[in-house]
């Protein structure tokens, strides 16, 4: 311990006057000597309900014993965590998104209530670990956000295998009567072998990896297996890191200034991840008060001069082991050096320059995970940014290699998933026919749920390449098939997918990034003109706060008090 080191808790817990805070802890077993030191809070999101998080209770003790040796006191609290995958395609969905918020919050009221001096959150999943990134913003205190890892890579019948191959038998073939029930069963028991975030580049890898870009965890924390002696070591090495970050007198802002959330997005990019991603960094930017330097512009045109290197599914063939193997983020971003702001500052004291030095060596070997800008997977960032008179202020797309490009056809209009799905399990949707499900935005769901189990439904029907969904609602980063989702404005605000009728022909091209209906702007004026809001949903609790106080997705779909203006 620096002996003239100063930090936050001095002031509450030392001396005559922090006898009774001494008090309190004392009663839990803390020590008079304990209370001298700095007093780091280890966010717990430890779990049953979620496999990523199933491993984070062991992981917990290695951070107690790297806060105990560096010279900290550890205290640690519980925060929610979850799972989306029981509540796809139904309509409690809607909580998925708030619980993003929730997090947020719940970290915040604590650590800002019991007064601490740094923290280590251990996240794993699509919206904790950006509830995380919200909450270090928020409190801008020394914080280290400690992942808890990939899954293992599951096998069947001698091909690797992942959940989304298990997802588009069920949403798709099952209820169609073509389902093989023995492969159904062979997949249920192998496609999740361990604990940890599902083996591809879905949201869940994607947030890990970007935590680890914007500087928020220790090099090589976002892509290390979950059940590894490694991830144990890391876990250690995050305690101690905390400690000297304290010392250090650097907090979340110091970190997460522009240059490291445009390496953050640059590196996004170069993943080929998800489109929550983008979502998720629009929201933690406007958290940060950063929104001039990063908005739905810059993901536009980081997207058109960020070549996607990750050969890794479901852009690419490989997956996270094979990407952590390879180098992990250090040695991506080693390629991606020449786009990025090598003087960014990490969590531990140095600057990109040292990380990407750490991850160079391992491109010198024979390429599979992590391509060359030379020769990338895609000249493009996999995700892209499209607009029109359906999206006057964006909407986003995968913009894959086995994407179809174009799509003219029909729109068939749902006001919820749970509509759309019904429809088409029934046949009745026909193929070229657009789908639209709108009134699925921030406000309009509420709470802008996922509406992946569609598009994992028209994979698994065979529709893939024949039908195209638009929507103002979300899709998983496991999701495949021509999708254009986070419509900008949404149609509960009188966004254009409210004004959209049956049989309206829509446009939809990658490659110009339009999203059109083939509607006269008279018509559009006049459609406008005789549009009433919807009546307001009854929903209760966050749901509630959502349908009025969110924001819309270009803005990162935030959960305020007084939501910005969207025009």
């Amino acid at each position: 311990m620096p002996k003239k080191a100063t930090w936050k808790t001095q002031k509450y817990y030392h001396g005559p006057s922090g006898a009774h805070r001494r008090a309190v802890y004392k009663a839990m077993g803390y020590t008079t000597d304990d209370m001298k030191r700095p007093l780091i809070a280890i966010v717990n999101t430890w779990g049953e309900v979620c496999p990523g998080h199933y491993n984070l209770d062991h992981l917990t003790r290695t951070v107690r014993d790297g806060i105990w040796k560096a010279g900290g006191t550890p205290l640690e609290f519980t925060a929610i965590s979850q799972c989306p995958t029981a509540s796809l395609g139904e309509p409690s969905m809607r909580y998925d998104l708030p619980t993003r918020d929730l997090l947020a919050f719940d970290i915040e009221a604590i650590v800002e209530q019991q007064i601490f001096d740094g923290l280590v959150i251990l996240v794993s999943c699509d919206k904790v670990v950006p509830g995380a990134l919200l909450a270090a913003a928020r409190l801008d205190l020394p914080c280290i956000i400690l992942p808890g890892g990939c899954m293992e890579v599951g096998t069947c019948e001698g091909k690797k295998v992942t959940l989304s191959d298990l997802d588009e038998m069920v949403f798709g073939a099952l209820p169609q009567g073509k389902a093989d029930l023995r492969k159904i069963e062979l997949l249920e028991d192998v496609v999740c072998p361990s604990p940890g975030a599902c083996s591809i580049m879905g949201t869940a890898n994607t947030m890990q990896c970007l935590a680890e870009a914007v500087g928020m965890t220790l090099p090589f924390a976002g892509t290390a297996r979950a059940v590894s002696a490694e991830r144990l070591r890391l876990g250690k090495a995050s305690g101690e890191a905390i400690v000297r970050m304290v010392f250090r007198g650097e907090t979340a802002r110091s970190i997460m200034g522009a240059k490291n959330l445009e390496n953050m997005l640059r590196v996004c990019m170069a993943l080929g991840g998800s489109t929550n991603g983008v979502l998720h960094i629009l929201a933690l930017a406007r958290e940060l008060g950063l929104e001039k330097h990063i908005h739905i512009e810059k993901v536009d045109e980081f997207s058109r001069t960020t070549p996607c290197i990750s050969n890794v599914a479901p852009v690419g063939k490989y997956f996270l082991p094979d990407l952590h193997e390879d180098g992990g983020i250090p040695a991506l971003m080693a390629e991606l050096k020449s786009l990025l702001h090598l003087s960014a500052r990490g969590v531990d004291g140095r600057t990109l320059k040292h990380w990407v030095q750490a991850g160079e060596p391992m491109l010198k070997g024979v390429r599979r995970s992590i391509l060359s800008l030379n020769e990338p997977l895609l000249s493009h960032g996999g995700i892209a940014v499209l607009k029109g008179n359906l999206a006057p202020i964006s909407s986003l797309a995968r913009m894959l290699n086995n994407t179809i490009p174009f799509h003219r056809g029909p729109a068939r209009c749902f006001n919820s998933q749970e509509e759309a799905m019904a429809a088409l399990k029934s046949k009745k949707v026909k193929s070229g026919e657009v789908i639209v499900v709108r009134y699925a935005g921030p406000r309009g769901a509420p709470g802008m749920p996922d509406t992946y189990a569609l598009l994992a439904t028209v994979v698994g029907m065979g529709l893939e390449g024949k039908l195209a969904v638009v929507t103002d609602g979300r899709f998983s980063g496991f999701a495949r098939g021509l999708g254009v989702c986070q419509v900008s404005p949404e149609a509960a605000v009188g966004g254009p997918l409210a004004l959209l009728k049956n049989g309206d022909i829509i446009s939809i091209s990658l490659p110009e990034r339009s999203l059109k209906a083939e509607v006269s702007t008279e018509e559009w004026k006049k459609r406008k003109a005789n549009w009433q809001p919807p009546k307001m949903k009854q929903a209760p609790g966050i749901l509630g706060l959502f349908a009025v106080n969110a924001e819309q997705a270009h803005q990162g779909a935030r959960l305020v008090a007084h939501p910005a203006p969207w025009e």
